[in-house]
């Protein structure tokens, strides 16, 4: 079967006016103004063009007669971009904030009113994203479902009803597939292609993908079942939030975007397979580059590839298909910094916001400067470009805002101005004829009824593939589910996916022409694969073959609780953990094999590690623990439950339950003085009392010397009105200052 979709949150939908079924979805090829959508965050086109007219030139954020302000939500502060399908809006962003019950929520409204339609709210759990950037992904929407799709910053994934708000479907990410939680909200956004949704993060996957690695997961967009799951280079330097790109190039399909290994990279979108990358950065890439016919415009603000210049914008040429397809620098700028903002291309020029909110012009052909520093503000640049009847749009982060014309030298100011207390971090969309521009302080809707837009069905860079018929052999072969996670004894249905060269979807083959093979636990009937029955936290790769074309998918086999770890009996962690392996070493500890938390990897000694399924619920997780101490300080080390987790802080001499670090909207801390060197038995009880609104989390930790009786009483206590309802047992650790070893690991149910 494939991986749960079960999760741990309390989704709460509120319907302001419109009842369940009340208002038919429109034709994504309707050609009235209303639905001129804008379903991507760079729009339509991927590309920040709209084709629009009688566009206003002026406004005035306070809104009243003649400010060109048809709408405005104070109440409405958000950092990703809106979307807009069918009429409605739809943005992501901090949900009770400031509250017990803080978490996240997507929100719907009527876009021609600003009226809230509904709201879909989901907790934050184990994050490292403090609260003020919650709410950093955009959202996407997908004309054909009607479907919307969100990436929250635990890396909770949802697929939403766009016209009720319920959740169809969701998957913790971090707990299933090892998506870091983000530094800072870094989130990427998703994408939606034919059948499928994509999305991409650094992962500590599991098995031979236990390396860290910007990984794309692309998951069916109507079931959420695991497709395809491709990499990009080992141990990259950063997280980003570099949106992707669909293109099509020479004929061949490819989604574009930058990475956190300093590359930008094409892969085609329905198989996941890598066709080119080009290095630009050290470090991760922000900026999410530009499509443009053959041409791909990326840009960064680190150190460059060679030299010690900070920044640069490149030029690149891609050309060819499938193995043959290729990358050129047609030309390259150094010391440019341009690390967010997307830039645009309007007659052969391009446009582009440095960091410091200065704008250039440059040939787009050439890459000849024609003009430097435009001033539009005075600190960061967050928010891409919008062109649109002839205007560029400009919004910055220190709230002023620009409405710039192209002249035969460059640009001009139509007007500008600037908001006090607001920042934009959202770039500045247009649907129905009608400008929003989402600021941290407030939403607004601009615009006049005069003006009209043109409704894109197709984006126009994605038309012109090869035809199938020039391409018919078969080239690649995916298994679907693409991942398992499964019981012992437990069968799984697969299917074939046949793809020619260039990545394009070819007729299905007969059973009776794919020859399975498992290397694992399982075996393979027909096309059925059931794992072993006495398997036991273990691992299966099943291979699949149609004539020449072999293609695979993994599998974990992990029982039902009881569990338990002793390590004695292991060279590496349980090959069934996700985010483990890398991070974790099976060594001699007091004379007996352990697992222990290593240093020596400066990005990967805080982290976390996932042992099963999310749908588990009402358990109970312990083990023995020993901290070491490194030039007098000593690690924290955790155990996870429920989506909380059991913190012995070593330089604090403390414990603590808690759910959201840098937040703690919920949490109970005791002063609780130990030991290095010293072995102590955690345990962490965690169970939700109630249903509905009334739900709560109990959880109840405890830790005492290992050679020392169990204590009756519970050593912290705590209570969670927003409770994670469902989550994998796994463990947490900080090993910068010092290691840890963990031993004798247990998770069983409740009584």
């Amino acid at each position: 079967m494939p991986l749960p979709t079960s999760i741990g949150f309390r989704s709460f939908l509120f319907f302001a006016w419109i009842a369940v079924g009340s208002i038919p979805l429109a034709s994504a090829q309707d050609s009235t103004t209303a639905s001129a959508d804008w379903t991507y965050w760079r729009g339509p086109n991927f590309n920040g063009h709209a084709q629009a007219d009688h566009l206003v030139d002026n406004w005035d954020a306070a809104g009243g007669a003649g400010s060109n302000v048809l709408w405005k939500r104070d109440d409405l502060g958000a950092r990703s971009t809106p979307v807009v399908m069918n009429g409605r809006l739809y943005v992501t962003t901090r949900a009770d904030a400031g509250t017990p019950t803080e978490g996240e929520k997507v929100i719907c409204l009527d876009a021609k009113t600003g009226e809230t339609l509904w709201e879909n709210r989901f907790n934050v759990w184990m994050s490292d994203v403090p609260d003020t950037r919650v709410g950093w992904a955009s959202v996407v929407a997908d004309p054909e479902s009607g479907n919307i799709y969100a990436l929250g910053v635990c890396d909770l994934f949802l697929c939403i009803n766009g016209k009720t708000g319920q959740t169809i479907w969701s998957k913790p990410l971090h707990e299933q597939f090892g998506f870091l939680s983000t530094y800072g909200g870094r989130t990427n956004f998703p994408v939606v292609h034919e059948d499928l949704v994509i999305i991409s993060a650094i992962a500590i996957n599991w098995g031979n993908a236990a390396k860290p690695n910007h990984r794309l997961l692309a998951m069916d967009k109507l079931t959420g079942e695991v497709v395809w799951f491709s990499g990009t280079k080992d141990l990259p330097d950063d997280t980003t939030y570099s949106a992707p790109t669909l293109a099509t190039i020479d004929g061949q399909r490819q989604l574009i975007l930058g990475t956190g290994d300093g590359a930008v990279w094409g892969v085609q979108p329905r198989t996941g397979k890598t066709l080119w990358s080009y290095d630009i950065s050290r470090r991760g890439l922000f900026a999410t580059p530009l499509v443009d016919g053959n041409r791909v415009y990326c840009s960064h603000s680190e150190e460059n590839v060679t030299g010690s210049a900070m920044g640069a914008v490149a030029a690149l040429e891609v050309s060819g298909t499938g193995d043959d397809t290729k990358v050129k620098e047609l030309w390259k700028l150094d010391e440019l910094v341009v690390g967010r903002s997307a830039p645009i291309v309007v007659d052969g020029r391009l446009y582009i916001v440095d960091d410091r909110c200065k704008l250039w012009v440059m040939d787009a052909e050439t890459g000849d400067m024609i003009v430097e520093r435009f001033a539009i503000g005075d600190r960061k640049q967050w928010p891409s470009l919008l062109y649109a009847d002839e205007k560029i749009y400009v919004l910055t982060e220190n709230g002023r805002w620009s409405i710039l014309e192209i002249t035969e030298d460059g640009v001009e100011a139509i007007n500008k101005g600037r908001i006090r207390n607001e920042a934009f971090y959202a770039s500045p969309i247009l649907a129905g004829g009608r400008l929003y521009f989402q600021g941290t302080s407030a939403l607004y809707c601009v615009g006049t009824d005069e003006a009209t837009q043109t409704p894109v069905s197709l984006a126009e860079q994605l038309v012109g593939e090869t035809p199938v018929s020039e391409n018919p052999e078969p080239a690649q072969l995916l298994i679907v589910p693409g991942e398992l996670l499964v019981q012992p004894g437990e069968s799984v249905e697969l299917a074939i996916r046949l793809f020619n060269r260039l990545g394009q979807s070819l007729p299905a083959p007969s059973s009776s022409d794919v020859k399975f093979t498992v290397d694992g636990p399982g075996s393979i009937q027909g096309t059925t694969f059931t794992a072993d029955s006495g398997a036991d936290h273990q691992a299966v790769t099943i291979t699949a073959q149609v004539g020449d074309v072999v293609g695979i998918t993994r599998g974990r086999i992990v029982p039902p609780l009881p569990w338990k770890f002793t390590f004695d009996d292991l060279k590496d962690p349980p090959v069934s953990w996700v985010g483990a392996r890398y991070r974790h070493q099976i060594r001699m500890v007091d004379g007996s094999p352990a697992l222990v938390k290593v240093s020596t990897i400066p990005k990967g000694a805080r982290s976390r590690a996932w042992m099963g399924p999310s749908t588990l619920e009402n358990y109970t997780i312990s083990a023995d623990v020993r901290g070491n101490r490194s030039n007098g300080q000593m690690p924290d080390i955790g155990l996870t439950a429920h989506g909380y987790v059991l913190d012995l802080m070593g330089n604090s001499q403390q414990l603590q339950i808690r759910t959201w670090s840098p937040q703690l909207r919920m949490a109970q801390t005791v002063d609780f003085p130990w030991e290095p060197d010293t072995w102590y038995r955690m345990k962490l009880k965690a169970r939700v009392e109630g249903t509905g609104d009334d739900a709560v989390a109990v959880l109840e930790g405890k830790v005492w010397p290992r050679d020392q009786a169990e204590p009756s009483e519970w050593t912290v206590t705590a209570r969670d009105a927003s409770p994670v309802m469902t989550a994998s047992p796994g463990l947490f650790g900080n090993a910068k200052v010092a290691e840890f070893a963990v031993d004798n690991l247990e998770v069983t149910a409740n009584e």
